[in-house]
């Protein structure tokens, strides 16, 4: 589960425990003072990559995010098309108080759309599923990251490349959802891993 390379540091220093939460400093020398958690360390270093021909962006994803997506957008799933970010952000917007109490949570389109667009009405239908219909509510092994990369020449297209990433501490345990989900999206012909941090210093 260590492919594919996503070329940023996963070298963190300054460990700093607060109650049950980590954190390091950001940058991968141990220069300044940002911290951040082991998620969004890797989150800001992807986004920090520089490539003349492609930008790069991400977010975190949410758990919930494919049953999310059958709530908020269920049309999606059976005409296989993404919105433009309006529309997907004025549909998003009028059942958000109904998603709230129901603990579910979609990123901004700004990444739901071209998320949308790498996976395809196939692989999207079978995602959802899965969670829908096969795992028991409360159980997910959703990756922490979605990662991914556009073509400065098409920024209306979907992702040129994309990874769905799972970031663990040196010693922290993989457990067996999250393996399953990795696994699930590996079959789907998904870049998914895990990769975990090296602490120094």
């Amino acid at each position: 589960m260590n492919a594919p390379a996503l070329r940023v540091s996963t070298i963190v220093t300054g460990r700093k425990n607060s109650g049950s939460r980590v954190s390091y400093l950001l940058a991968p020398d141990g220069s300044g003072e940002q911290r951040a958690t082991p998620e969004t360390v890797v989150l800001k270093r992807w986004r920090q990559r520089r490539m003349e021909s492609h930008t790069f962006a991400g977010s975190r994803l949410s758990s919930t995010i494919w049953r999310a997506l059958a709530f908020a957008l269920p049309d999606v799933l059976q005409k296989g098309t993404a919105p433009s970010e309006s529309e997907m952000k004025e549909r998003i917007q009028a059942v958000q108080g109904a998603m709230k109490r129901r603990h579910l949570s979609l990123p901004s389109v700004e990444v739901l759309r071209p998320l949308l667009l790498d996976l395809g009405p196939d692989r999207l239908r079978r995602l959802v599923e899965r969670h829908m219909s096969v795992l028991p509510r409360g159980r997910s092994g959703v990756p922490d990251l979605y990662l991914f990369a556009r073509s400065v020449h098409s920024l209306d297209k979907g992702p040129a490349f994309s990874r769905f990433v799972e970031v663990k501490k040196p010693k922290e345990k993989v457990s067996k959802d999250q393996e399953a989900e990795i696994a699930f999206m590996q079959s789907l012909g998904l870049q998914a891993r895990v990769l975990r941090l090296i602490e120094r210093g």
